[in-house]
């Protein structure tokens, strides 16, 4: 049977995919939903110990060992001589606030050797002190193996950073990467939360792994680090004075408004934005990761809002047209790559890959139905710093 009016129920599938990746994790979602998707990522490659739906504790504060370990547990080229630490553990401690039998003795004995911790200038190590910022990317830089120089100085908004200090590299390496969540406000001295870390983690590795995808590819890659052109091109002409908006010039779609739910985790919450314009999920633009913007196709008979078929002819969009997304005072330029119909409950177009930044274009189909679900992939392919 058609279901005429039931497009109204059109993003209650969202909050079933998400949930479907983290079966009844609520602690997560009362705690802050922007950790989520790297929550999901370092729960799936057994980076954080905990199986989905159990108590990640985002708000609580992180231990240096406790990072030191989340580290160590993110990269597989440590696997092999930590399982052989944790077999032969030597007998002499190497700070005297360290304990040989506590359980992440084999950690600091791993973190030593490989250079990522020296402890404090007293020879004490403070296992179980808060880690700090500074300390949290330090360890996190060298662990990848950047040199001592790798990148400018950069300090920002999201991670404030100090020229001159022990830490200044590898705050800088932080911010050309984008490893910090927008928002953040982070600086030296203070102590994160498991939450913070967790994102600084899955934002990093993503950054690597995107970047590196892309050189292989020979895809064009746009990144928080990378520069951008001025606003002076024929692209400009699709900028938009809001902050966060996007234009389709192949369905007649000019300066729509985008906006992120409220609450992402509920079909009231998530259909929110889509009285507005059109809604956002996952990550932003410039981020390198995949970002979907949702809206209708079709609704109520008796409803005629502006943008109630605001998506009804995605389908005709054709590969290599442009979509033009401003946010945060620059103007992301994609080209459409890919568009297929799929299952309502499929969730696949969704998981975690390292193929970089994906815009996802996503609606219920076919019109008048909520059957399935019509996606349109396109990829990055310029980014403009607006004037």
């Amino acid at each position: 049977m058609r279901l005429h009016f039931a497009e109204p129920v059109l993003c209650a599938i969202f909050p079933a995919l998400l949930l479907s990746a983290i079966p009844a994790n609520a602690q997560i979602l009362a705690e802050g939903s922007w950790y989520v998707e790297a929550v999901i990522d370092l729960q799936r490659d057994g980076v954080i110990d905990s199986s989905p739906g159990m108590d990640v504790r985002l708000n609580d504060p992180l231990s240096r060992v406790e990072a030191l370990k989340i580290i160590l547990k993110s990269q597989s080229k440590y696997a092999s001589e930590l399982t052989n630490i944790m077999r032969n553990l030597p007998e002499l401690t190497l700070f005297p606030d360290v304990e040989q039998r506590a359980w992440y003795a084999p950690y600091v004995e791993l973190g030593f050797r490989s250079k990522l911790v020296t402890g404090y200038p007293d020879g004490f190590f403070r296992p179980q002190r808060g880690v700090k910022v500074e300390e949290a990317a330090t360890m996190l830089v060298r662990s990848y193996g950047f040199p001592a120089q790798e990148a400018p100085y950069l300090s920002t908004d999201d991670l404030r950073n100090a020229e001159g200090q022990w830490f200044t590299n590898a705050l800088s390496v932080l911010n050309v990467r984008g490893a910090i969540l927008p928002g953040s406000g982070l600086r030296p001295g203070q102590e994160l939360t498991r939450g913070q870390f967790f994102s600084m983690v899955y934002r990093f590795r993503k950054g690597r792994s995107g970047a590196s995808m892309a050189r292989q590819q020979g895809a064009p890659q746009v990144s928080p680090a990378a520069d951008v052109a001025q606003g002076d091109g024929p692209s400009i002409r699709f900028a938009s004075q809001k902050n966060f908006a996007i234009t389709i010039p192949s369905l007649g779609i000019t300066d729509l408004t985008v906006a992120h739910p409220d609450d992402p985790f509920s079909s009231k919450g998530v259909l929110a934005p889509l009285k507005n314009g059109v809604g956002h999920l996952f990550s932003y633009p410039g981020e390198g990761s995949k970002m979907m913007i949702y809206g209708h196709s079709s609704g109520y008979p008796w409803d005629i809002s502006l943008y109630t078929k605001i998506f009804r002819t995605i389908n005709k969009m054709k590969i290599g047209s442009r979509v033009y997304v401003t946010y945060a005072g620059k103007l992301y330029v994609y080209q459409v790559t890919g568009k297929k119909s799929v299952q309502a409950d499929d969730r696949t177009p969704f998981n975690p890959d390292d193929n970089g930044e994906e815009l996802i274009l996503y609606t219920c189909w076919p019109p008048d139905s909520i059957s399935q679900r019509f996606i349109v992939i396109a990829m990055p392919v310029e980014t403009i710093a607006l004037k």
